[in-house]
């Protein structure tokens, strides 16, 4: 049997439990068009991230709230429609990685933190974020378990959900809020430039088979754990950036399913 390094164990783990957690919401970024969303939140959380270090604060804790901030405005703003939703998020996902980079060069260890938390860092990945990521995993999909037709049913037409009695709103910026901790927790292991990617790619390879939505979670599941793995360890083994490697576990993986379309 193979020697795994114990140093591995918690990104691993880490991995595959956030690829459950990501493989959910993945459907909604993909049916209720939300990419461009999941790139405003994790850009913005670089900023909360650059506030922790300099205050001396869990980055994890002012990340999430930078980026809880940035994904309530983008939303409020998407749905009073008083503005494009692709402005408001090039605004804000803009001026929130403006102040992140004037933060960090007002930190120590510029250059360290900066390439961190940007693109991944698998080692600096330990048992305190696998307890994040498994306390993180664990609320979204009891979420989704309780209220798995409210929710298909606002990602298929927000009106008509709130004609059948269904909270669309409560139910609309918890799940916005509940993606959000989510891309946070990955940054850590991913980084903020690229974890927006694993929010596309398994749900679209999933929507590449089927159009039944426990299949295309199904295949979600398996694809996004099977990228996260991988990737991780190419990164490891191989001595590669883990959110570049991933991402490039995940695009090909995308581009190898497409031909076989339906």
């Amino acid at each position: 049997m193979p020697y795994i390094p114990e140093i591995i164990i918690p990104p691993v783990l880490c991995a595959f439990i956030l690829g459950i957690a990501i493989s959910i919401y993945s459907y909604f970024v993909v049916v209720k068009r939300w990419a461009f969303l999941s790139v405003g939140v994790s850009h913005a959380a670089f900023g909360g991230v650059a506030l922790g270090l300099l205050m001396g604060i869990s980055p994890q804790v002012s990340s999430a709230i930078f980026a809880i901030a940035a994904a309530i405005i983008i939303s409020f703003i998407k749905r009073q429609e008083s503005l494009n939703e692709d402005a408001s998020i090039g605004v804000i996902f803009s001026t929130f990685m403006a102040i992140g980079v004037i933060l960090f060069s007002m930190a120590q260890e510029y250059t360290y933190n900066v390439f961190t938390y940007l693109f991944g860092n698998m080692l600096a990945v330990g048992w305190k974020d696998f307890i994040w990521a498994a306390l993180v995993a664990t609320v979204s999909i009891a979420f989704f378990v309780v209220f798995k037709k409210e929710l298909i049913l606002i990602s298929i037409d927000e009106e008509f959900a709130y004609t059948c009695g269904v909270p669309s709103t409560a139910l609309y910026y918890s799940l916005v809020i509940l993606f959000t901790f989510t891309v946070v927790v990955s940054i850590k292991l991913l980084g903020v430039i690229l974890v927006s990617s694993l929010t596309v790619i398994p749900a679209s390879v999933g929507l590449f088979f089927s159009r039944r939505l426990n299949t295309i979670l199904a295949i979600s599941v398996v694809s996004c754990m099977f990228i996260m793995a991988v990737g991780l360890m190419l990164s490891f083994f191989f001595n590669l950036p883990p959110g570049a490697t991933t991402a490039a576990v995940g695009g090909m993986l995308f581009f190898g399913f497409l031909p076989f379309k339906k």
